[in-house]
């Protein structure tokens, strides 16, 4: 199951993930990202602390949110496993990643 909830704070956007990120779920988070209409200055925070799986079609979705956001992107409590994922792959680059107290970046 998956489910994903959007907020907005002035030029910060989180997008909240819960349950599992896989080739069926992704266009919902496309379909989110989208409707954000990010612009230049806003920041992106997907808040995945409640992710439980994520396969290789997650990542492109996160990819498409860097891109999106041009690359104000944060990834908010990742599970250990996707991290590594991230770190393996050479996309733990691509974003700022931290701990559930927001302080400073984990990698």
């Amino acid at each position: 199951m998956f489910h994903l909830t959007a907020a907005t704070d002035g030029d910060v956007h989180t997008i909240a993930l819960t349950g599992e990120l896989d080739h069926r779920c992704t266009p919902r988070l496309h379909e989110a990202l989208t409707r954000l209409r990010l612009v230049a200055g806003d920041r992106l925070v997907l808040d995945l602390a409640e992710l439980t799986f994520c396969d290789s079609s997650g990542l492109t979705a996160f990819v498409v949110a860097h891109e999106l956001a041009a690359g104000a992107v944060d990834l908010l409590s990742p599970p250990a496993k996707l991290v590594r994922m991230l770190r393996t792959t050479g996309l733990a680059e691509l974003f700022t990643i931290r701990g559930a107290d927001q302080g400073r970046p984990i990698r």
